[in-house]
């Protein structure tokens, strides 16, 4: 009879700590992108590209950071309504990549794929409305808040200042 009982306790346990797991696995993805838009969020607001210098081993705004690349980040948020999202494309290599709230990526383009030497696209949300913007290229984010991403490889120091200038045209915009 005790053991028994002992069963069906470990038993609960075992099935309270499996389900308080799937919970914090679940959660973890919006709490981390949280966290980070946030940061973002403070330095520029909403809707802006932030340019940042190239990393070094002191730089923490991004877990992992490539020397050798020079990050543009913007926080988007498309309750107001879409975004006209214009990168310059630069040499040896650049993508612009957009992050859902969950941290899922939902559209990656890169100086290859983007099909000219400028990404220049609409971003529309799951409740964005869509009159208007026939003939455009549209990007659909999952969710109405997120991260666009630009990594751009710079091959040399010398090669930054016309990097950097061609990166700073980038643009997030009401159309």
């Amino acid at each position: 009879m005790r053991t028994t009982r002992w069963l069906y306790f470990a038993l609960w346990v075992s099935l309270g700590a499996a389900f308080v797991h799937l919970v914090g696995l679940a959660a973890l993805p919006y709490l981390v992108m949280e966290r980070f838009m946030l940061g973002q969020s403070n330095i520029a607001g909403g809707n802006v590209f932030v340019h940042y210098d190239l990393p070094t081993a002191t730089w923490h705004e991004l877990k992992r950071p490539s020397p050798d690349v020079a990050y543009s980040i913007a926080v988007f948020d498309l309750s107001e309504g879409p975004l006209h999202v214009v990168v310059p494309m630069t040499a040896p290599y650049t993508s612009l990549a957009g992050y859902a709230r969950n941290t899922d990526t939902f559209f990656a383009v890169n100086d290859r794929t983007a099909g000219g030497p400028v990404v220049d696209r609409v971003l529309v949300g799951p409740r964005t409305p869509r009159n208007g913007l026939e003939g455009q290229q549209l990007v659909e984010s999952p969710t109405d808040v997120g991260v666009l991403m630009v990594r751009r490889v710079v091959p040399s120091e010398a090669a930054f200042e016309s990097i950097d200038t061609a990166r700073r045209r980038a643009r997030v915009e009401f159309p």
